[in-house]
């Protein structure tokens, strides 16, 4: 094929992000890649009209008038069709939202939409493990949770909104989720999560822990990052806040792991990217949660595509 056919655009509609990227499906070769914050302040049409100025600045840098289609990730639940949002827990106004419609109409060409999760599993299964495993499930630690499955060697949708891994509930009555549950996983090991609890505990901090002296006590400073960065450096209440957090992962990730058997479970996302407080927590977790036969059969892998996999993955949903 030439490239012309295989150059994708993809557009990454997230919680707090926004990226493009024109992808070559022939190796996942990322000809550009733009990302812009989500005007989470602003309506539906600024995203949307943000995200396309983005995809036609890609493919102008990378010598494209019209892709040879769009590939389209959204951050929570689409149809079962997927030709319309559900909904956005983090940006009003998106139900029923036709956003394949628009972006076809937009570039001029077919696209596609699928849930992140689901895009990033198809990607880090393709590009990451080489379609090694048969059966995989990818879960997507960020802004929200998520996870994809990859079951028989094909992207399992369920009723079309499989994979809602944020949404089992790990603690009963526990904090309060952007779903309006209480104790889901995302309301303990979200992005939106840690930094909430992080800036609960600046609260009752001390001016020389490392929480306090990281952020110069301004509460908006904390992120997830700030918050692994003091846990690494000894604070004890970060350390509390992230052992919590994945432990109620690895509580998740055990049951999906009883349920489902997969070959492997690949962890990517913001905040997998703390890979050495993750596994000292998952490991003992998920073998002390799993049912005896599966202790010594469960493989934890981190992605390596460096949160490249949902535009990946998107570049990929016509196959």
């Amino acid at each position: 094929m030439s490239p012309s056919e295989t150059r994708v655009l993809t557009l990454d509609f997230g919680g707090t992000k926004l990226a493009a990227a024109v992808v070559d499906t022939r190796g996942g070769e990322i000809c550009s890649f733009l990302r812009r914050p989500t005007p989470i302040l602003q309506d539906v049409t600024a995203c949307i009209t943000t995200m396309f100025d983005m995809g036609r600045q890609a493919l102008e840098e990378c010598g494209l008038s019209t892709p040879a289609r769009v590939g389209i990730s959204f951050g929570g639940p689409i149809s079962a069709d997927r030709k319309e949002v559900l909904m956005s827990c983090h940006v009003a106004g998106w139900e029923g939202v036709p956003l394949p419609k628009l972006a076809s109409e937009a570039f001029d060409c077919p696209a596609e939409m699928d849930n992140d999760a689901n895009a990033a599993a198809l990607g880090s299964w393709y590009f990451d493990t080489h379609t090694e495993p048969d059966d995989m499930v990818y879960v997507q630690i960020s802004t929200g949770i998520g996870s994809g499955l990859i079951l028989n060697r094909n992207l399992f949708r369920g009723g079309g909104m499989a994979g809602e891994i944020g949404h089992i509930t790990v603690i009963p009555d526990g904090p309060e989720c952007m779903c309006g549950k209480r104790g889901c996983l995302e309301s303990l090991c979200a992005g939106w999560a840690l930094a909430r609890d992080g800036r609960e505990a600046l609260e009752k901090a001390s001016k020389d822990s490392a929480l306090y002296q990281l952020c110069e006590g301004d509460p908006s400073q904390i992120d997830v990052q700030l918050l692994i960065q003091a846990a690494r450096r000894g604070d004890s209440q970060a350390k509390a806040i992230v052992n919590r957090a994945f432990t109620a992962l690895g509580i998740a990730i055990a049951n999906v792991i009883s349920l489902l058997d997969p070959q492997v479970i690949v962890l990517g996302g913001g905040v997998a990217r703390a890979e050495k407080e993750m596994r000292a927590v998952l490991d003992p977790v998920i073998r002390r949660e799993l049912y005896p036969p599966f202790r010594e059969r469960y493989k934890l892998r981190f992605s390596h595509l460096n949160g490249k996999e949902t535009l990946l993955g998107a570049a990929l949903l016509h196959e």
